[in-house]
């Protein structure tokens, strides 16, 4: 049985965990503060045919600080080296004779390689994947740097270099006890122990382990390379069938057929393919990283998803567009809200667009409002001079790019639309610039623009319609429930078992509003 030694268990942390978890170390800081222990951890790059020479020796072959470019002259010649040593530094530690507080910073080469952003605030550098979703990969404090291995590995690829991480570590004792120095050269771990007298006070002796660790790069290809699968993975999606009996196909667009002879007897690329209308929740309730449009999805600076979105039941996009256009992990999302095709059809709207290449005009009642409304207020504004209808803040600009139909009968999704629309309309009424424009000295903003239409000859029930939809957000949405809600959706003819037809009511009510407007006054 072989009797343990000082400092055994930090060699069993050296072989079995240093670096081979996902975090690897670039620099840390050892030191307990009873100072019963002192060290550190450092790294450093180094090439393939300079490997065996390192690992023949214990010692440390860069300190930190060294390993910059410098000047080097020979007798009558002078010239630059980028780096001033065979080895490497990731982490460079810069120091300013005492003038300066030192810190350390990453080798700028691995941040541009790996296009990090440095978010200083959080002591991080981040990188975004195909869909957005922020990836850290180097975090630091004022005692650790770590680097996500995975990107580590592909600078270490790109570059066909080696690493090494330096360790050394030190522990006091109040024994005397001593044990012969100890020597060791495995293939991925070199290593010195050795016994002294202790330098901190109050102790005898010290152990000490000096050595280093060794992974090795991976060959240079494009997939080692790169910190990201460069394959595309493809889901599976429903394409025949009902509920119960059905087929599904994989969305790769190399797979499908097309108009040209490719891929015979398999599905088309332009196979519709389902979903439940629930899809759209996660795009509207982020407007500050996605737009739903007529007919297209947009993640800011990412993917662009062309759909319909002019069916009343479900959306629907072809299969290949599913697999071109959005990364796995949003194909991952959109496959749990997949429904069979079966009685299940595109809207003649995206058929007449996509299949016929021929304009169309929207037919779901939100974008119909939605137009209409844009194409309202730039008339509006041209003929008048002034807005009927005051453009929104910048805080409650989503208040008009998240208005929608909706896409279940929740009482919480109707609740915030209707909040949404009085926003975009009643709240946003041009009271002073209708009072010059009226006579009487009306005070409230439905009064004063029904006065003003009345005067203008538009026949709609103004003060009614806006008054109830007014009355639906201040006794049902703004405050608690209670017999004024209830007398106010009778009113109406909202039922609490059809808020999707409701509010589709409201929104054709309110694009027939500036229908009738646009005629009358804009000629």
């Amino acid at each position: 049985m072989t009797e343990n030694k000082d400092m055994d268990d930090f060699l069993g942390f050296v072989r079995n965990e240093l670096g081979e978890g996902v975090w690897v170390p670039l620099y840390k800081n050892l030191n307990k503060s009873d100072k019963t222990e002192d060290g550190s951890i450092f790294s450093c790059l180094v090439a393939p045919e300079s490997t065996d020479k390192a690992m023949e020796g214990y010692g440390w072959d860069l300190s930190p600080g060294s390993g910059g470019p410098s000047i080097v002259t020979c007798g009558d010649d002078i010239w630059y080296e980028q780096n001033s040593s065979e080895y490497f530094p990731l982490v460079v530690c810069r120091e300013f004779h005492g003038t300066r507080s030192p810190y350390k910073e990453i080798l700028q080469e691995l941040v541009l390689y790996l296009n990090l952003y440095h978010d200083r605030e959080n002591k991080k550098y981040v990188v975004d994947d195909d869909n957005g979703v922020e990836i850290d990969v180097v975090k630091y404090s004022s005692n650790e740097i770590v680097i996500r291995k995975s990107f580590l590995n592909a600078f270490m690829s790109a570059k066909q270099m080696n690493l090494l991480l330096f360790f050394e570590n030190s522990r006091h004792k109040v024994t005397s006890e001593r044990l012969p120095d100890e020597h060791v050269n495995e293939p991925c771990v070199s290593y010195t122990r050795f016994w002294d007298g202790s330098y901190v006070n109050g102790f005898n002796t010290f152990t000490r382990v000096l050595g280093k660790k060794l992974f090795c790069c991976l060959p240079r290809n494009e997939e080692n390379c790169s910190p990201f699968k460069l394959g595309k993975e493809y889901e599976s999606f429903v394409i025949k069938g009902d509920a119960h009996d059905n087929t599904k196909n994989s969305c790769d667009p190399s797979l499908l057929a097309d108009y040209f002879g490719k891929n015979k007897g398999a599905p088309h690329y332009l196979t519709p393919v389902y979903f439940d209308k629930s899809v759209l929740l996660k795009y509207f309730g982020s407007s500050s990283e996605y737009e739903v449009q007529d007919s297209v999805i947009h993640k800011y600076g990412f993917w662009r998803l062309r759909f319909d979105n002019n069916s009343s039941e479900h959306v629907c996009v072809f299969l290949g567009d599913l697999g071109r256009d959005l990364p796995y992990s949003e194909q991952v999302y959109w496959k749990s809200f997949n429904i069979p095709p079966e009685g299940r059809e595109m809207s003649s709207t995206y058929f007449d667009r996509s299949m016929m290449g021929a304009f169309a005009d929207a037919q779901s009642p939100d974008l119909v409002f939605k137009s209409c409304f844009e194409r309202f207020q730039e008339k509006w504004l041209n003929v008048k001079g002034w807005p009927l209808f005051l453009p929104l803040s910048e805080g409650d600009g989503h208040c008009f790019k998240t208005l929608h139909s909706l896409t279940k009968n929740e009482q919480s999704e109707f609740d915030s639309q209707v909040l949404s629309l009085v926003k975009v309309t009643i709240d946003s009424i041009n009271v002073k610039a209708l009072k010059k424009h009226i006579s009487s000295g009306e005070t409230g903003s439905i009064k004063i623009l029904a006065e003003f239409l009345r005067d203008n000859g538009i026949q709609f029930e103004v003060a009614p319609f806006l008054g109830g939809l007014q009355g639906v957000r201040s006794t049902g949405v703004a405050h608690r429930r209670g017999s004024n809600y209830e007398k106010t959706i009778e009113r109406l003819g909202i039922n609490d078992n059809e808020l999707i037809q409701a509010f589709d009511k409201i929104l054709r009510k309110m694009t027939s509003l500036l229908i009738e407007i646009d005629q009358k006054l804009l000629g």
